[in-house]
């Protein structure tokens, strides 16, 4: 009696094992060709969780495909201008600079998964919606686009979602500006779970608020870029035209992924770059993206979105 409870113990036991195996497995494999497969295998391996799926990823948007986006649309403002006319026919299709409760934003990341949602189900017919989720200086919101995503298999069907953060750095190495000048980093196609991102960023012996250090160092995680860049120079006067050719020209000097910067972004009018630039305004905005052209530096574009819209600021 005891030979055969030891039998049946250890046949349960192989059941498991193969049932376990066979599991893991599964959920390494799409059910169909995956863009970034990679890229997403790492994510679901490193978040050390066993009921998470590669499928549940697949409205994640990676690095590679990414940068092919952000190539093909560096002269296509419309995709990121959400005015009336671009918001009624489907046009506006990015906002790649959002911020949730994980930082200083409203919604929660699942909230703006789901306005992201609603406006492709009920504005765009064919392709999706891409948003970009980048709380400062935590990868909190990134883990949580995994967990959405995880939790509500199928559910974002009509979008595009990035992992990402948004750093406050300090570009100390300007030889037109005596002074630190804050200047905001944003990466996306991060990998939140990733252990050796997490210790370079935690070590406290670390530049972490150092420009170049965080240029540096996120693009080997991510690819990297310089968020609203006129508002770290509007109150410069004259010297911010030469401040922003040398500070752009110092960015793409440290990057070694598809470099961009954010030249069509909607919210200048909403905070006091516009009045303190005045009829200068679009003469400087046009000299930002113009330099960047010239730079080899990708145009995007953002709302910075931090209340519950993502057509606007607030």
């Amino acid at each position: 009696m005891k030979n055969k409870s030891k039998i049946y113990v250890t046949f349960i036991i192989v059941i498991l094992v193969f049932a376990l195996t066979a599991w893991n497995i599964y959920r390494f494999i799409p059910h169909s060709p995956m863009a970034d497969l990679e890229y997403k295998q790492a994510i679901l391996k490193d978040s050390m969780n066993i009921t998470y799926t590669i499928e549940a990823l697949r409205p994640i948007m990676g690095p590679n495909e990414l940068s092919e986006f952000i190539k093909a649309n560096d002269k296509n403002p419309e995709i990121y201008t959400p005015s009336k006319k671009n918001i009624t026919g489907g046009i506006f299709r990015a906002n790649l600079h959002n911020h949730t409760t994980d930082s200083d934003g409203l919604p929660t990341v699942e909230e703006r998964m789901d306005s992201a949602q609603q406006y492709a189900n009920d504005k765009i017919r064919d392709g999706y919606m891409l948003i970009a989720i980048t709380d400062h200086d935590t990868l909190m919101g990134a883990e949580n686009v995994i967990k959405t995503l995880q939790n509500n298999k199928g559910k974002y069907s009509k979008i595009r979602v990035i992992p990402g953060v948004e750093i406050y750095t300090e570009y100390n190495n300007s030889k037109i500006v005596n002074k630190p000048v804050q200047i905001h980093v944003l990466t996306w196609c991060i990998n939140p779970y990733n252990r050796a991102l997490k210790k370079e960023l935690n070590n406290p012996d670390n530049p972490v608020n150092d420009f170049d250090w965080i240029i540096q160092t996120m693009s080997k995680y991510g690819i990297t870029g310089i968020a609203h860049p006129a508002r770290y120079t509007s109150f410069m006067k004259d010297k911010k035209y030469p401040y922003i050719a040398e500070m752009l020209t110092r960015y793409k000097s440290l990057t070694t992924n598809t470099p961009f910067t954010e030249g069509y972004y909607q919210s200048y009018g909403l905070t006091k770059t516009a009045e303190l630039l005045g009829n200068e305004y679009d003469k400087y905005i046009n000299y930002i993206n113009t330099q960047a052209e010239n730079s080899g530096i990708n145009r995007t574009g953002s709302n910075d979105s931090h209340g519950y819209s993502i057509f606007s600021y607030k």
